[in-house]
């Protein structure tokens, strides 16, 4: 079997190989931390290695960072034992096992693109600079540590000494702050500001995050369980606390859960009632009327009407008049 065309996949052992994908080498193979792409798959029969793997073959890209292209040439100078640097290196149709690279999904389609603030500082003080910065999820967060890192500089940092300066100027907005001292920026100023930016988040980084939160819940819901039982009163409070807080209760739920063959049975049921109900509620947009006619060059087509008095009262009729509006 032999797979070439862009786009095609191919299974084996859970992980799905996509030609064209990319892909990036594993500490399995000397190409380790390149990125490329498969191009071509070949199993059974058409296999040009003996390997009991599929071949995949793939094109690496050449590193762009000095440091790393100077690595890989000593990588294969060591490990062919004679001087190699990236001109004397094979990148295209390379034959690699399935353990030797890791699919990567497309920055592009496979992403989502949360807004998260980064909380920017930067300041000089006597011509000694230095700056910081942090990223929150939540604007109302870096607002609320804006807030308070200006009134520790206001009450104790620089902008108290620098208060009572002739040449003192400061400029602010509902997300920023900024003085110095005119003529000496940069060797006396002060900067915060909240900046808001797009985070590329791959599905990992999702399902990781999902999975945090999830276990949160299950903990809440542990503690309203045993919260009143009598059980609890034989517990210190120091125990009690701890015991409520462990990340262990979420794990040995969601084993139990995969256990739970009523639970599976049930969530599943559940599924598909809803499902049929989402199939059903869509089918019933292409329920019309064996008069309907639709207009043309629209993606969501009125009746154009068949010149009945029926049409004046047809809500899928394009030129039905609207009733008069009455306060």
């Amino acid at each position: 079997m032999i797979i070439n065309r862009i786009g095609d996949k191919f299974e084996y052992e859970g992980t799905t190989y996509v030609i064209g994908a990319p892909i990036v080498g594993t500490p399995e193979s000397e190409y380790e931390g390149l990125y490329g792409a498969v191009t071509e798959i070949r199993d059974g029969e058409d296999k040009e290695t003996e390997n009991e793997t599929p071949d995949l073959y793939c094109s690496f890209e050449l590193p762009v960072l000095p440091c790393e292209i100077r690595e890989l040439g000593e990588r294969f100078s060591s490990l062919y034992q004679d001087l190699r640097t990236e001109k004397d290196i094979i990148l295209d149709c390379v034959i690699m096992a399935p353990e030797m690279i890791h699919p990567l999904d497309n920055l592009k389609e496979c992403r989502h693109y949360p807004t998260v603030c980064l909380l920017l500082e930067d300041w000089a003080v006597d011509g000694e600079p230095g700056g910081s910065f942090e990223v929150y999820t939540d604007f109302d967060d870096a607002k609320r540590m804006l807030a308070q890192k200006l009134g520790e500089e206001q009450e104790t940092g620089c902008i108290l000494n620098w208060g009572t300066h002739k040449k003192f100027v400061e400029f602010s907005s509902s997300s920023s702050y900024e003085c110095y001292i005119d003529g000496e920026y940069s060797e006396n100023h002060y900067s915060i500001s909240i900046v808001t930016r797009k985070l590329c988040a791959s599905e990992r980084f999702i399902r990781e995050s999902a999975d945090l939160h999830k276990a949160s819940c299950q903990l809440e819901d542990f503690m309203s369980q045993v919260a009143d039982w009598e059980e609890m009163d034989k517990l210190t409070e120091e125990q009690y606390n701890r015991m409520v807080r462990d990340p262990r209760f979420p794990e040995r739920l969601h084993s139990a859960l995969g256990k739970n063959d009523s639970y599976w049975e049930a969530y599943w049921q559940t599924v598909s009632e809803v499902a049929h109900e989402f199939v059903d509620e869509y089918l019933k947009e292409n329920t019309h009327p064996d008069c309907y006619t639709p207009e043309q060059d629209n993606p969501y087509p009125l009746c154009i009407g068949n010149g009945s008095v029926a049409c004046g009262e047809c809500c899928l009729y394009a030129e039905m008049e609207a009733e008069p509006w009455k306060p």
